[in-house]
């Protein structure tokens, strides 16, 4: 069995690294927290020093942290991956981050004839910890086949989506989507309650309806109307996505008015102080707004 590197045992990570054990890799980890490392210890991992070391020890490396800046400092940082990579390596990079923020740590890999794929994850906690994640990765060929039976362990729906950072445009899209889909439940659910519309029966239609999606269903009677953010991801995270997404737009010369305004939506969010509740939190922009609660 492949040795396998981890590096990010967050809110998605942890159940990730625990799938890959029970598949039977052996897994070698870095975490600063103690509690977290006697969870991976008591499991079977082995707990490393530094992502460095991590690197000398696995063949595979998984990271998965919040955001451009610690990639970049779990890769080329002091005691980062670089310093432990050498040529037969693979790193797998499961944030999501920007497509020119891969290409840079690829370039820098690449000096130690370490190889890189971008695979982000789709799912959230719930599919983390069951297995059903979608991975979407970018990358050599052959280095997504070698990755392919840790991505088994971990996920359901795996696809190559082409050239190193071609998984990051094809996630910062759907984050994209998702985002501005939430915004547009959010209000209209809004101004269905400030017209005084039944808002158990509002879902029930819609979710039959041509306004159906997989948020409004996941999100709609669980979140909305329970009034409950316990965070399946975070709106921080959603913010940090879109603005990503908007960003490659703009590079690219694409107008996307409706995710740069779904984008300033969650930026409210941000200034209200939901950062760390769901992002479909952003629902009580609308309701301040509004002077309404969709909750019952």
């Amino acid at each position: 069995m492949t040795h396998v590197g981890f590096i990010g045992l967050g809110t998605m990570g942890r159940h990730m690294a625990k799938n890959l054990l029970k598949a039977g890799f052996p897994l070698t980890f870095y975490a600063r927290r103690d509690e977290v490392a006697r969870e991976f210890v008591d499991a079977g991992a082995k707990r490393a020093s530094s992502p460095a070391e991590v690197a000398r020890a696995a063949e595979v490396i998984i990271t998965i942290v919040t955001a451009d800046a610690q990639v970049r400092e779990v890769v080329g940082g002091p005691g980062g991956l670089v310093e432990g990579v050498s040529a037969g390596k693979l790193v797998v990079d499961m944030s999501t981050i920007g497509p020119a923020t891969v290409r840079e740590i690829g370039a820098t890999l690449s000096t130690k004839g370490a190889k890189l794929l971008d695979a982000p994850v789709s799912g959230g906690p719930w599919g983390a910890e069951a297995g059903t994640l979608a991975i979407m990765a970018g990358g050599d060929a052959a280095d997504f086949e070698r990755a392919a039976p840790l991505f088994r362990a971990m996920g359901k729906h795996l696809f190559h989506c082409g050239a190193l950072g071609a998984g990051q445009v094809v996630k910062l899209v759907n984050q994209m989507i998702g985002g501005g889909i939430m915004t547009l439940v959010a209000e209209g659910m809004v101004l269905a309650k400030k017209a005084g519309a039944n808002m158990e029966q509002l879902v029930d239609v819609l979710s039959v309806s041509s306004a159906n999606s997989a948020l409004l269903e996941a999100r709609g009677k669980k979140f909305l109307l329970a009034d409950q953010f316990k965070p399946g991801f975070m709106t921080e995270l959603m913010r940090k996505d879109m603005s990503l997404a908007v960003a490659l737009a703009d590079q690219l010369k694409v107008p996307t008015p409706v995710a740069a305004g779904a984008l300033q939506q969650f930026t409210a969010a941000l200034n209200q102080g939901l950062a760390e509740l769901d992002f479909s939190s952003v629902a009580k922009v609308y309701e301040q707004a509004a002077g309404v609660k969709i909750a019952q």
